[in-house]
């Protein structure tokens, strides 16, 4: 995929929307178009339906949920220090109908919308919010809703499949590709390093050994530092696939779980394990852990 731009007219300058210098530290950057611009791109149609009260429908695709919070912090502040209210809409199992509760959300007027997680919203193939949004996209239009909508590579390839009416209402699609900096996690080496070794390296070692468990573990390991939750739970289900019984793997995919707070499936995850975990204290020990995890979420 690449950028689509279909904001009218050239996008503003970021300084006119980010006064004070933005500091986003990045190990990858999109090819053609720089973060600050891509930022820029996305305010400059906001701000652009905001001034002539119409309808906004954004499309950001991050990889990195690091990214994708710096990203969208920096762009809350701007609207916020120019008088609008911002508020997120996370869908899960409850709340999928998007366009129908947006509809009906008093202070819709006045507010920009960061939606996310379309992979939550439940129902066969966890379809419920692309098919939801496809029936009832026309209300965001009606009601000049403005908003993100935030949007994993996965769920951005599901979009136009179970969506296809909604995806034509898209104003634009920016992507946010890029990899956080060892600043995430105060680390004086590379996040996208590992053993001295970057993803795109692992990435070619795989592609000639695919059914190394070894390198598959190294590169989910690697994501789930980045915060590319779902190119490290793609990683460690291929390593499972290849040590089905390897525990430690099944914990990294229920602890990726917590950190995406989703408690259904990682609790589905822990049960698999607590049948295999026999009398292990160690593997007990880390069930408990875990579980507890889970039942703060």
């Amino acid at each position: 995929m690449h950028v689509i731009i279909l904001a009218r007219g050239s996008h503003r300058a970021f300084e006119q929307y980010f006064p004070v210098k933005v500091n986003i530290m990045t190990a990858r950057n999109n090819d053609t178009v720089p973060l600050s611009n891509r930022i820029s791109i996305l305010m400059d149609e906001l701000m652009l339906a905001i001034k002539w009260d119409r309808p906004c429908i954004s499309l950001a695709v991050y990889q990195s949920e690091y990214i994708r919070e710096d990203v969208q912090s920096i762009v809350k502040q701007s609207l916020l220090n120019q008088g609008n209210a911002v508020q997120n809409y996370e869908v899960d199992k409850a709340h999928y109908d998007i366009a129908l509760d947006l509809r009906d959300h008093p202070g819709r007027k006045q507010t920009v919308f960061f939606i996310s997680g379309l992979r939550w919203g439940g129902g066969k193939g966890h379809s419920n919010a692309y098919h939801a949004l496809n029936m009832h996209r026309e209300y965001l239009v009606e009601e000049r809703i403005r908003s993100v909508f935030w949007l994993t590579k996965n769920e951005a390839r599901l979009l136009p499949r179970n969506a296809p009416d909604f995806w034509a209402f898209r104003y634009n699609v920016i992507e946010f590709f890029d990899f956080p900096s060892g600043v995430v996690n105060k680390s004086p080496d590379p996040l996208h390093k590992g053993h001295g070794q970057t993803v795109e390296t692992i990435h070619a070692q795989l592609d000639r050994n695919p059914h190394d468990a070894r390198l598959q573990k190294r590169i989910a390991g690697l994501y789930k530092k980045m915060g590319c939750y779902e190119d490290a739970l793609t990683h460690y289900h291929s390593a499972l696939r290849i040590n089905p019984k390897e525990k430690g793997l099944w914990f990294e995919i229920a602890n990726i779980y917590i950190k995406m707070k989703q408690p259904d499936s990682a609790d589905r995850i822990l049960r698999k394990v607590a049948k295999m975990a026999g009398n292990d204290p160690e593997t007990l020990k880390k069930l408990g852990q875990l579980s507890l995890a889970v039942q703060r979420l």
